[in-house]
């Protein structure tokens, strides 16, 4: 193995003549697309099915296919590809958070007005489409990064909040712990906090949204959330 110095955030390694861009940081891209994977399959050997588990699988797919592209385009090969070949896993990474904000809709859907349901299904499918029209126009990732944000933070986490406070059931729990992991790995991003150049702040962050997906996929394998259970009302 040769070691490959570039104005990377990590060296690139030569491996039997193949060259490997920023090579931890892509194997701890893919290590979150397994773990998406595996969600994916587990869920989908689940007994009982609904819209939320289905949502859910749509989720770990695109979420799994997206991180997976992020560590070949967007780190194993960066130096070979173009730019642009790290659009589809933006776009399919934008639609994943999406589909579990509809999840989460639809969750709390018997604890609100219908109304409300329907508002926010549409404010969900309008947000996406003017983030996926501007990402692709301009190739910004901080886009994909505000629409994320947008998800987690003001669909969803507040949802499953109101969900916790009205019913203490696990699966709000388990899906607002995976918020509090993402929000941790965003901070471990800004701060850039570091073990050295080859454990960098993005192979932290990255191990932290692996254990935010893996209580993702707890939470979605609880069973539903009744009316009936109400504790609060």
């Amino acid at each position: 193995m040769e070691v490959l110095p570039t104005g990377n955030f990590q060296p690139d390694i030569i491996v039997a003549g193949l060259r490997l861009g920023e090579p931890m940081i892509a194997l701890t891209s893919i290590l979150v697309a397994v773990v998406c994977f595996y969600a994916w399959h587990r869920l989908g050997k689940a007994a009982e099915r609904d819209d939320v588990l289905r949502l859910s699988r749509i989720f770990f797919l695109l979420m799994g296919i997206s991180t997976l592209i992020g560590g070949l385009a967007g780190h194993f090969f960066l130096y070979r590809l173009p730019f642009v070949f790290k659009t589809p896993g933006w776009v399919l990474g934008m639609i994943a958070v999406s589909a579990l904000e509809q999840a989460a809709i639809v969750r709390a859907r018997p604890f609100i007005e219908s109304g409300w349901g329907r508002a926010l299904t549409w404010l969900n499918i309008l947000e996406l489409t003017l983030a996926l029209w501007f990402v692709t126009a301009t190739f910004w990732f901080p886009g994909v990064e505000i629409h994320s944000a947008f998800g987690f933070l003001c669909i969803i986490a507040p949802l499953e909040t109101w969900l916790f406070i009205k019913t203490k059931h696990p699966r709000a729990r388990y899906i607002l712990l995976g918020i509090l992991l993402l929000l941790l790995a965003v901070g471990v991003h800004i701060l850039k906090v570091s073990l050295g150049i080859w454990f960098s702040y993005f192979d932290i962050a990255h191990l932290l949204m692996c254990g935010a997906f893996w209580c993702f996929m707890l939470g979605a394998e609880e069973k539903r959330m009744t009316a009936n259970i109400v504790s609060n009302t």
